[in-house]
């Protein structure tokens, strides 16, 4: 082998008497430089692997912080999108007539509102007092319980603590709704069995004399009915238009029953 080296190096330019023996050298030797390259191929990728694996784990983590911001920038931009499609349902709400409303923000509840109660951050300060109705732009969602100067404490119709009179819009039936604790969903009664309902008609307040609810404010739709003949009387779900759940903008009703 020493030797065949010597003479590929004396004949480098590929001519010459020495031609033959360079190649002749070079087929012995061939097989042993691919025998070569076979034994220390694992070692050389090991090696690079070695080299390699903390650079793909440190572009990983990288990958997944991005990962992780665009998310968070998902979450806020839908998050701001709600708030400001609340903000806007209360910007002129026909409903409410020229009765006053105070724009409040929720402050406080259970996480996600799953709860009776939601706090506003405004209060007696800004005329607000117990027992007004509390709505969004899509409908009637409690009343005030508790006041003080800068705060005020609403009762959600979904908790159940109280009742509210509503009629079922194109109709003469009455009737008494109150949650079920259910986010969605309110139990109505007290509906006169000779009246006329189905799934689908459109119930809102009643504005009875003596109710601390206006006239008109909109509550939900028929879902189901069932009726008792033995009562006289029909009770039904009722599918709330609004949604009790992360409240962000509520409007109090600056509205007083009258007797």
């Amino acid at each position: 082998m020493l030797t065949s080296v010597v003479l590929l190096t004396i004949d480098g330019r590929g001519s010459g008497p020495l031609s033959s023996v360079r190649s002749a050298a070079m087929s012995v030797l061939s097989p042993v430089g691919d025998l070569a390259s076979t034994i220390f191929s694992p070692v050389r990728n090991a090696w690079s692997g070695a080299f390699t694996q903390d650079d793909l784990a440190k572009e990983n983590e990288r990958l997944q912080e991005e990962n992780d911001r665009l998310k968070g920038e998902l979450t806020t931009s839908v998050v701001s999108k709600e708030q400001l499609q609340q903000l806007l349902q209360l910007v002129g709400i026909p409903f409410v007539g020229d009765t006053p409303v105070v724009h409040t923000r929720v402050v406080s509840g259970t996480v996600g509102n799953f709860g009776e109660t939601v706090e506003l951050d405004k209060g007696s300060s800004s005329g607000i007092e117990k027992n007004m109705p509390v709505i969004t732009g899509e409908g009637l969602i409690g009343k005030v319980v508790q006041v003080s100067d800068n705060r005020s404490v609403v009762a959600l119709i979904t908790g159940g603590s109280f009742n509210v009179n509503f009629n079922v819009v194109g109709t003469p039936a009455i009737g008494t709704a109150q949650g079920t604790g259910s986010a969605t969903i309110l139990r109505g009664g007290s509906i006169d069995v000779r009246q006329s309902i189905s799934p689908g008609q459109i119930v809102v307040t009643s504005g009875l004399l003596g109710s601390p609810f206006p006239p008109n404010l909109p509550i939900g739709t028929i879902t189901a009915l069932r009726t008792d003949e033995a009562a006289r009387e029909t009770s039904v779900d009722i599918t709330m238009f609004a949604n009790t759940r992360d409240l962000t903008y509520a409007d109090v009703v600056l509205w007083k029953p009258v007797g």
